[in-house]
């Protein structure tokens, strides 16, 4: 009788032992694979972050500053990661998102106006070198002389740097040099440096051999003198 308890107990045991099995083994492979989803989510989100990341710092550097580049740079990196970065991992890394870029755009923000100014002043400088000893032109002189002149000397007598970034005429300019730099058509942050070594040999090649073509074709012109009052023949009674 004691034997036969005990056969049944152990057969009681062994089947709830197989049945739990098949439930433990569903939970370990629901885990694993939740655990590889979450993987493969942190890492597309991670790859898409980190790409965004470079962008951000690439724009903060840029050799002309322009706030539609960034703009543009901005909205580009913001879409890719919201297509891309899928997941469970997506809410925790649009956080860290959101941060990154607002902290990019403001430290952006913050260096952009001075930028512009130092670049402006720069730029007028050059054109008062250009129309005064390059191409000789006294009006585009004049006009970067009282350029320089007001950024250098009027602002910072009447208004204070950060008020200047207020003031209409200052958006003037920005729009203006918004225009000159960045657009669909020519990235001149990108292209600046081929256009200005174009335009150097381009002005070199003029002063050069513009000139001496015409000193060329001057002196190739005839000559014609007046023989009958060059003449030199005695008078014959």
């Amino acid at each position: 009788m004691v034997k036969l308890e005990f056969s049944l107990i152990s057969s009681t045991l062994a089947n709830i032992m197989l049945l739990s099995r098949p439930s433990s083994l569903k939970m370990r492979l629901k885990r694993n694979f939740l655990l590889a989803n979450e993987y493969q989510s942190s890492k597309l989100c991670e790859a898409r972050f980190s790409e965004c990341e470079d962008k951000m710092d690439h724009l903060q550097v840029l050799k002309l500053p322009s706030m539609a580049k960034f703009n543009a740079g901005f909205t580009h990196c913001n879409q890719s990661f919201v297509k891309d970065c899928v997941g469970p991992a997506k809410e925790s890394y649009e956080r860290r998102m959101s941060k990154m870029l607002a902290k990019s755009r403001a430290l952006f923000i913050k260096e952009y106006n001075n930028k512009l100014f130092n670049w402006l002043a720069t730029f007028s400088l050059v054109m008062v070198v250009i129309g005064r000893f390059v191409i000789k032109f006294f009006l585009l002189e004049i006009v970067a002389w009282v350029m320089f002149i007001f950024l250098e000397t009027y602002t910072r007598m009447f208004w204070s740097a950060e008020s200047l970034y207020y003031n209409p005429a200052w958006h003037i300019i920005v729009s203006s040099w918004e225009m000159i730099v960045y657009s669909p058509i020519l990235d001149l942050d990108r292209w600046a440096i081929p256009i200005v070594i174009m335009l150097s040999l381009g002005v070199l090649y003029w002063r050069c051999f513009g000139r001496r073509r015409k000193r060329v074709k001057g002196s190739l012109l005839p000559l014609y003198k007046n023989s009958y009052k060059n003449s030199s023949r005695p008078r014959s009674d």
